[in-house]
């Protein structure tokens, strides 16, 4: 018999104050929506989804947050830039939310039927800037031990969340509060930001992560290849993330208008010469060198686990790789256009691997169901460029059309737009079709992951899908002894994600990042 828990989304936004702030409640659970297997299924695979933890050196001087006022609904700028990504308040707590988000995953023993988890699946951009810190920090994250989640100067904090003078920055959330003689900071004095002393030390402090308990397979995402996830790293940026020069002041001859006007989606993308803007010294960190391309590979095989790369990957860079879970046959593709430009595409060679593989597969003596793990979902695979004297490279529609062909296929898991979504695709021309779910992220609202269970009934296919919550607490604490608790930390890092300055409204709206109830609690029938 196969129990469902109903009660699957416990946080909910409640109302803004008069500076917009919304602090966070507990909600009524959702129930299923659709058509439940039947006490008779066959319970095929149990897998935990999560996707986008970015987990971030927030102190990096080769991280891009001066570009991020320009969305400030404050700003002049906002209706032309919109949105940039570059700068989020709640970025300095990543570890601690990815601790919290493991610590939950661990709780589970099983998903809707008493099967064990067989699997964590993770759809990538672990890391948010590329840095060789950032990887290590996950990789003791989910293999457990001691983490120190420090870099540059040890003694002080660095980044933008200013606690001294010289850095402080009125576009910036400064949690220590306002040094003497300068003014409120927007984030606070605008949009109702609080003040938490002690919060840029408390976020340095190192913790015991305990791990992932269970098997857990990795997928590369843009912001693991390429800096910010969409500038390939080159020699001169890899010199600002290990040098002591902080960027503090764009050059004055920098055309903005340009800048902005040139979306950061496709390539080539290269970076503007910033030798010109203004620096401060700070701490020196060579940990901060940006992955080459052989990185991912190295480090995701080096343990001596299983989590989807092996030897070939080491040898060739290719980061896509296929594995069976008893009947499903995990396929992770390598979605990252290195060329630069934070949406994606595959190689050729990528597409002529993954029919063969599926070919073999269905004419195979013991066929397997296929699910497709990327980071990048379907409609965002339309970053074509290739350099000259490159094959072309593929997009949506040859890709949606050839998995589409092949009955094998009926699930492909993805994240990147750090939303919940989920879709029917195909069931044309004869196509049976699979289903397109997408999973939000672990550093933006509503830092949720998803539970995935594949049935197999006589007539049909039932994909249980629901999602579920981090530890953090919906009212976290902000006194001082409570900042020393990574979990209660998760909690302030989910309520600053609820409250973005920028994502209040119009089409970016965070709050459409939780979708609709089909997107989030479901069977999905096949």
């Amino acid at each position: 018999m196969h129990e469902f828990d109903t009660q699957h989304l416990r946080m909910s936004v409640g109302a803004a104050n008069e500076k917009g702030w919304r602090e966070l409640t507990l909600a009524p659970g959702e129930a299923m929506i659709g058509s439940s297997p039947t006490s008779k299924a066959k319970s095929l695979v149990s897998l935990v989804h999560i996707s986008d933890l970015h987990i971030c050196d927030a102190q990096s001087p080769a991280r891009m947050e001066l570009l991020d006022r320009f969305a400030d609904p404050h700003h002049p700028f906002s209706a032309l830039v919109k949105l940039v990504g570059a700068y989020r308040a709640q970025e300095i707590l990543s570890t601690q939310t990815v601790d919290a988000m493991v610590r939950k995953i661990n709780l589970f023993n099983s998903a809707f039927s008493k099967r064990p988890i067989d699997a964590v699946v993770i759809t990538g951009d672990v890391t948010d800037n590329a840095q060789g810190n950032e990887l290590d920090w996950y990789l003791t994250l989910l293999h457990g031990g001691t983490l120190h989640p420090e870099s540059g100067d040890q003694s002080t904090w660095e980044g933008v969340a200013a606690v001294e003078g010289e850095r402080y920055d009125r576009s910036y959330w400064n949690p220590e509060g306002t040094p003497a003689g300068e003014e409120d900071d927007f984030p606070r004095s605008l949009y109702g930001f609080p003040t938490i002393p002690g919060l840029t030390k408390a976020v340095r402090q190192s913790f015991t992560a305990p791990g992932l308990r269970h098997h857990w397979f990795s997928t590369h995402g843009n912001h693991d290849a390429l800096i910010q996830g969409s500038v390939p790293p080159s020699e001169t940026l890899n010199n600002y993330a290990i040098g002591g020069k902080r960027l503090v002041e764009l050059p004055k001859d920098l055309d903005l208008m340009e800048a902005f006007g040139t979306p950061a989606t496709v390539g080539p993308i290269v970076s503007p010469d910033l030798s010109n803007g203004t620096f401060i010294d700070q701490e020196p960190d060579a940990a901060r060198a940006f992955n080459d391309e052989f990185t991912w590979a190295k480090l995701h095989t080096k343990c001596d686990h299983d989590h989807g790369l092996g030897a070939e990957n080491l040898v060739s860079g290719e980061k896509y790789w296929v594995r069976d879970v008893g009947q499903i046959r995990l396929v992770s593709l390598d979605t990252v256009n290195i060329h630069g430009g934070w949406q994606g595409s595959i190689d050729r060679a990528q597409l002529r691997w993954l029919e063969s593989m599926l070919v073999e597969n269905e004419n195979g003596l013991d066929p397997k169901y296929v699910v497709v793990l990327s980071h990048h979902p379907a409609p965002t695979l339309f970053n074509l460029y290739a350099p000259d004297g490159m094959e072309p490279r593929v997009g949506e529609d040859e890709l949606v059309s050839l998995l589409a062909k092949h009955s094998s296929v009926i699930l492909w898991l993805a994240g990147h737009n750090h939303q919940h979504q989920a879709d029917l695709v195909g069931n044309t021309d004869g196509a049976r079709g699979f289903w397109h779910v997408q999973t939000s992220s672990n550093i933006d609202w509503p830092q949720q992951g998803r539970l995935v269970e594949i049935f197999e009934e006589e007539e049909r296919l039932v994909i249980a899908t629901s999602v579920f919550d981090h530890l953090g607490p919906v009212e976290p604490s902000l006194d001082s002894e409570d900042l020393k608790r990574t979990v209660n930390l998760a909690g302030i890092s989910r309520l600053l994600s609820a409250n973005h300055w920028q994502r209040r409204s119009g089409e970016f709206d965070l709050l459409r990042s939780a979708g609709a109830p089909e997107d989030r609690n479901r069977f999905l029938s096949l």
